[in-house]
């Protein structure tokens, strides 16, 4: 639980901007216990003020030098789903045929944009870090931001009382991407499948998540040294 108190201002970016801090404890730890992967869903659309409410969330997602280098293509017209699956297909993986009809009917490709970084590093308030080239970054940012603006979709979803999935697309995904007319700046870390749950999560039967257990905090967390 998270608590406020009052209002405090904060340098960012050379300026002080008036944050607004509230004295109620944040239902978050709730949403977090609820949020888990669920692959079969009935074909009902998602409500369309529902769906923004959730592609909305990646407002709030961190983003170096404030890039905003994540962008989203949202695909809901069955055709283009179809498409899509169509297109990452796998071979050596096809999908089981029962599983066909319990597929999401909103798919999110989550993109990210390298130039945008780079370009944003290149500014005179950044140019010192030596960013301006999308090799000197020792971690890549535009994928590390996308990875947090999808995470923050999931938990909306689970706000929404519906369900979702992560996963990656086949290959690097760039068929799908030059499909659907993406371009070729753009990167895609993965893809948010998203839908009303049916009411027995079939398609996940075979995960991960049932096969091993969950590690404890215990074991994640090396307190002050390794």
């Amino acid at each position: 639980m998270a608590f406020a108190d009052g209002c405090a201002g904060v340098g960012l970016g050379g300026g002080a901007r008036r944050l607004t801090v509230y004295r109620r404890a944040v239902e978050l730890q709730d949403t977090l216990e609820r949020r888990r992967m669920i692959r079969s869903f009935r074909p009902d659309p998602v409500d369309q003020d529902v769906l923004d409410r959730i592609l909305a969330s990646v407002l709030h997602a961190p983003s170096a030098g404030f890039s905003q280098g994540t962008e989203l293509l949202v695909l809901e017209d069955p055709s283009a789903v179809a498409a899509f699956w169509d297109l990452n297909e796998q071979p050596d993986f096809p999908t089981p045929p029962e599983h066909l009809a319990l597929r999401p009917p909103v798919v999110v490709v989550v993109l990210s944009n390298p130039d945008a970084y780079t370009e944003r590093y290149a500014a005179p308030d950044k140019i010192a870090f030596g960013l301006d080239q999308a090799g000197n970054w020792p971690v890549p940012y535009w994928d590390v931001d996308a990875g947090m603006a999808t995470m923050l979709m999931l938990l909306a979803v689970v706000e929404e009382g519906l369900g979702a999935f992560f996963a990656g697309l086949a290959d690097d995904g760039r068929p799908t991407l030059d499909h659907f007319g993406v371009p070729g700046n753009f990167r895609t870390i993965g893809f948010v499948g998203l839908g009303h749950p049916a009411e027995a999560d079939i398609a996940s039967a075979g995960s991960s998540a049932f096969k091993r257990r969950r590690r404890p905090v215990a074991e994640l967390v090396h307190s002050d040294r390794w």
